[in-house]
């Protein structure tokens, strides 16, 4: 660390002094060299940093395109890389993030890089209506590599198995690892809702709001609750604000779905 230091940083800027003294114009002429050396020589952390900048600030766009840089330098860490495929799975764009994930599998890896290759890749299984083996491989991930990410997974891969009573098993387990993450308080919920336990659903669905969840199945699974409950105003209401979170290819609904089960709702005020 300190050699590094003293070779990219102190020395050159020793250099630079010096330059600065003998001619003023050459000076100028090394801070631009030596700025254009570090870019060269640092660009793919740049590119990263600036991806995972605009990415958490909800620019999934502008987040794409630096990946998409730092991936094609092919430097990019596989960190990044697995970042990088996420977001395209996110935007539809499945043959490529499988591409990526497939090729990270084939390469050698770390223990933590591996599993969340592994977590993703089980993503493009799901997606690609291989939920079998999407389960098999998250089961695989979580007997090594327990986080609230996996859990959240497999949870909603279980219930779209249809096997509500394993669903039901891990869910709660989940819950147990972490009942202040939202999509693994939805995921319960949802699986008490589809065993037609909309009491214990609405229970926790009113935990979940209070967490102030970001995502739109929060709010259009709630709503479904509370039309079981006879509640049909404030589930058009809790289907309404669903509408103004993001939908997006790895959402387990659509923005179709929900404007269409509020139409029936609307129905139902005549």
């Amino acid at each position: 660390m300190l050699k590094s230091l003293l070779i990219n940083l102190i020395l050159p800027i020793i250099v630079i002094v010096y330059v600065f003294k003998y001619n003023i114009f050459l000076g100028i002429l090394a801070v631009i060299l030596y700025l254009a050396y570090m870019f060269y020589k640092n660009h793919v952390k740049i590119f990263e940093v600036l991806g995972k900048y605009y990415y958490a600030k909800g620019n999934s766009q502008q987040g794409l395109q630096w990946f998409e840089r730092a991936y094609r330098s092919k430097k990019a860490t596989p960190y990044t890389m697995v970042l990088y495929a996420y977001i395209l799975l996110k935007n539809g764009n499945i043959n490529v993030a499988e591409e990526i994930l497939s090729n990270l599998l084939n390469s050698k890896l770390d223990f933590t890089d591996k599993m969340n290759v592994k977590s993703n890749y089980a993503l493009v299984l799901w997606k690609k209506g291989l939920i079998e083996d999407a389960v098999k491989m998250l089961e695989d991930v979580i007997k090594q590599y327990e986080n609230t990410t996996v859990y959240g997974s497999l949870g909603y891969i279980l219930i779209a198995s249809g096997d509500l009573d394993k669903a039901l098993e891990f869910n709660l387990k989940a819950y147990e690892y972490n009942d202040s993450n939202g999509i693994i308080v939805d995921n319960l919920a949802q699986t008490y809702y589809l065993r037609k336990d909309y009491q214990k659903a609405e229970e926790l669905y009113k935990k979940l709001m209070e967490l102030k969840p970001a995502f739109p199945e929060a709010y259009y699974n709630y709503g479904l609750v509370l039309l079981q409950l006879g509640k049909n105003q404030e589930a058009y209401e809790s289907m309404q604000k669903a509408l103004q979170y993001e939908f997006s290819y790895l959402s387990t609904i659509t923005k179709q779905e929900v404007e269409t089960k509020m139409k029936e709702i609307e129905r139902l005020f005549k």
